[in-house]
């Protein structure tokens, strides 16, 4: 039955490969999410053990609530590499989450909102935050770990988060606005973009259909209008450019550390992030997309990296829960592929439990023939990096006082996050079984 079923799913899928990177040989990896402080470190070895026994080749390492503790926790995740290892798997390293690090904020360098918002997350656009501490911290990481035979590559994870107004629990006094940045330095920066353009500011309000007289006055749009179109447009091309530059910087600041073509450095954030969904806005007359909100374009990004993923989840229980899953994997597999190009490894991550994430346990799905199909579905269209959300994971669902306890912090003896049982697939013992029947014979196929 399981076998007809796959026939089925690849039988839809038929004439619509999207490509597959070429730049290596393909080999399948499977690969699956891990927190390590959410459980004592005496745990690894036997989670390890069980998810190689069940086919996974790879594992992505985290520090939950605290991207930076990868830095700050280098003996123990030596120690979990070391682990990954002696079962014959390499592993990725989560070394960015854009809210849930620890790293010193300085109020220069935070991001600001169109509301004027200081934000709990840090100002990518901003050149000297790059080169100084961006720039340090990400080498810290590189030199760390990239001597260690383990080691898969570096995860950029959830990159492109807005995040909380002021600090990690936020200010629910505050209304957050819908667009970044709005800080001096990119009102400085916008200007002089506008100056490179235009030349003149007669140009400039040619374009904009606006009297400015003088090139200060020129300022990002706050809200979207039918009269602003042009001056809306630029801004987004402005903060595009800036991004293409974060990019070039991040990845070249690893590689003056870590030249190895080995370890890959993967950017990951929500399929939104590929700009197919579009949302309503208090500060826009028509529905907007992360071009509109962050000024991202995604495939110019990607470029710099060496793999990229928009990750999906899915309600399971709900009628014809597959054949949805099938449908967005294919959405977001093609899209993804149309904007990195053909060269470009894609990582194809989902969830492997339900997108409610309280809904009342035990859970009955995803079974092994739904997450087998999706699998199936992302090989059929050329992928060879299929990850899943998760093994084991703790609970990021903390308020401000929570976060500043739960963090790992720089002790051998890590604090523990909370648990998040019967969820997962360390808690899913009969999942874990079929998943490992169903890998063995993808493995045959794509070896």
């Amino acid at each position: 039955m399981k076998r007809v079923f796959l026939v089925a799913i690849s039988i839809l899928l038929t004439g619509s490969s999207v490509g597959t990177d070429t730049t290596k040989p393909q080999r399948l990896r499977i690969s699956a999410w891990y927190w390590l402080n959410s459980i004592e470190k005496s745990q690894w070895e036997q989670d390890f053990k069980s998810a190689a026994d069940t086919g996974f080749t790879d594992m992505v390492l985290c520090w939950g609530l605290d991207s930076a503790a990868v830095w700050l926790q280098k003996e123990n995740t030596r120690l979990a590499l070391t682990l990954c290892q002696r079962f014959g798997m390499k592993a990725y390293l989560l070394v960015w989450h854009p809210s849930h690090n620890s790293l010193p904020r300085q109020a220069e360098f935070q991001q600001v909102d169109n509301w004027g918002n200081r934000l709990f997350t840090f100002n990518l656009f901003h050149r000297q935050w790059r080169s100084t501490q961006w720039k340090e911290y990400l080498q810290n990481v590189a030199n760390a770990y990239k001597d260690h035979p383990a080691l898969a590559g570096y995860l950029f994870d959830d990159t492109f988060g807005p995040g909380p107004i002021g600090s990690f629990g936020g200010d629910r006094n505050k209304t957050r606005g819908d667009f970044v940045s709005y800080s001096s330095y990119d009102f400085e920066q916008f200007q002089r973009w506008l100056r490179k353009k235009y030349s003149t500011v007669s140009k400039l309000e040619k374009a904009w259909a606006k009297k400015l007289g003088k090139w200060k006055s020129a300022q990002p749009p706050r809200e979207i209008t039918p009269e602003n179109e042009n001056a809306w447009n630029d801004w987004c091309s402005a903060r595009a450019e800036w991004f293409r530059q974060w990019a070039r910087d991040t990845v070249r600041f690893i590689r003056e550390v870590d030249a190895s073509s080995d370890h890959e450095i993967y950017l990951e954030d929500v399929q939104y992030v590929l700009g197919l969904e579009k949302r309503t806005s208090k500060d826009s007359f028509r529905p907007v997309t992360v071009r509109d909100t962050a000024g991202l374009q995604f495939g110019a990004v990607a470029y710099y990296f060496d793999a990229v993923c928009g990750y999906t989840y899915f309600r399971w229980d709900v009628p014809d829960a597959l054949a949805k899953a099938v449908e967005t994997t294919r959405e977001t597999l093609q899209s993804t592929r149309s904007q990195v190009g053909k060269q470009k490894k894609i990582i194809y991550t989902f969830w492997v439990t339900d997108a409610d994430v309280n809904k009342p346990l035990p859970l009955k799905y995803p079974d092994a023939k739904q997450v087998i199909a999706v699998t199936q579905a992302a090989l059929d269209l050329g992928i060879r990096h299929v990850d899943y959300y998760a093994f084991r994971i703790g609970d990021w669902r903390v308020d401000e006082a929570e976060w500043k306890v739960r963090r790992p912090g720089p002790n051998v003896d890590y604090v523990q996050t909370k648990p998040v049982p019967g969820r997962y697939l360390c808690d899913r013992p009969d999942l874990l079984r079929d998943l490992a029947e169903e890998l063995r014979k993808l493995k045959t196929r794509y070896q």
